[in-house]
């Protein structure tokens, strides 16, 4: 807000969708007056990585309690809304938050509002979890309202916690299911997502998965190369498959995703 009341975005938000955001930010304020705290951004736009063709615009906006009965419908509104106005909205990815319950996971709340793919659901689990609340720390951008980031208590041990669940009970099951990397949106998610999980437990920074997919190519074995490069191609939508099949793709995803957790327990579990 300039000094003449005026919402400026942020130099950080790509400007394609300013005009989306300040028209959310406008209409909170208009139909939430009393429990508005503040929209900040994560996620690629946080981390520099966002695709005007295909990033998600993911958010958290804080609010000061509970939303009423009236409150939770005007807010489904406001993102019916959103949609007519903008198709960006349909890439709308958030969650409704307590101050209360700020630094909280999943695990530890209630069911919250949320907004998946732009379409509000009044009580649900999104993604809140430590690496949410680890990127809101340090690298969160605001849009409208007050500061979030001296309210969030996470530190590294939470977001080690986080990734050790991730690796051990999620993507080591996922592994087991080699027709999963058949379809290209699991080899994308799967590699990205070791790749991204292995640079943060070394760095102790989160990076896009687009940035740990490159990172992962410079350090890397080369056996490794052909299963980063099928992802980020698929990522990118550029370049030419790195397999002559699917069939042979799969396999190859599969080695490489047991391989990166049993590097990462090794390594940093152990």
């Amino acid at each position: 807000m300039n000094e003449n009341g005026v919402l400026v975005m942020h130099d950080r938000i790509p400007p394609s969708i300013h005009p989306l955001l300040l028209q959310y930010a406008e209409l909170l304020q208009i139909e939430l007056p009393d429990a508005f705290h503040g929209v900040h951004l994560y996620g690629s736009i946080a981390l520099g990585a966002y695709d005007d063709q295909k990033s998600d615009i993911d958010f958290v906006t804080t609010i000061n309690r509970s939303l009423t009965a009236d409150e939770l419908s005007r807010l489904k509104n406001v993102h019916r809304r959103l949609l007519r106005s903008s198709p960006l909205a349909k890439r709308m990815d958030g969650m409704y938050i307590r101050l209360e319950d700020v630094g909280k996971v999943n695990g530890e709340l209630q069911p919250y509002p949320c907004c998946a793919s732009g379409t509000f659901k009044p009580s649900a689990y999104w993604d809140v979890n430590h690496i949410t609340w680890w990127t809101l720390k340090h690298h969160a951008i605001p849009v409208a309202g007050r500061e979030l980031q001296p309210l969030i208590r996470t530190d590294w041990r939470d977001v080690s916690d986080t990734l050790k669940y991730n690796i051990e009970d999620y993507w080591a099951q996922k592994a087991e299911k080699r027709l999963c990397f058949l379809l290209d949106e699991w080899v994308e998610s799967a590699v990205l997502t070791l790749c991204r999980i292995e640079y943060t437990l070394q760095e102790q920074h989160i990076i896009s998965k687009t940035g740990a997919g490159e990172h992962a190519l410079a350090v890397l074995p080369e056996q490794w190369h052909p299963q980063v490069h099928e992802a980020l191609r698929i990522r990118t939508g550029s370049g030419i498959p790195a397999f002559s099949s699917r069939l042979r793709r799969a396999a190859a995803i599969q080695h490489f995703l047991k391989e990166r957790i049993r590097f990462c327990q090794e390594h940093y579990f152990s």
